[in-house]
């Protein structure tokens, strides 16, 4: 994760952090990037909703539903990534 996020600017990175800290409960350090994001965190629908709206919140963004659906966090990284540079 620490590799994708280096290459944002700090106050992007840091809200992703903080969401995903905030919504999984769990250390950044914690997520491997080539894993399903779901299962590894335990993740239910309602989280993913959670961290899906705290995301937007956080970034002022409307992100795409597709995001909702990826496997990996990697993609899902990629995709979010894709979305902040528009």
């Amino acid at each position: 994760m620490d590799i994708i996020l280096r290459r944002m600017n700090n106050d992007t990175r840091e809200k992703i952090l903080n969401v995903l800290r905030r919504v999984t409960g769990r250390k950044i350090d914690d997520i491997n990037l080539d894993v399903d994001l779901k299962s590894q965190l335990s993740l239910d629908s309602i989280q993913i909703v959670e961290l899906f709206a705290a995301l937007e919140k956080d970034l002022s963004i409307e992100l795409p539903l597709r995001l909702m659906t990826v496997k990996t966090g990697r993609a899902f990284m990629d995709l979010l990534e894709e979305e902040l540079r528009k």
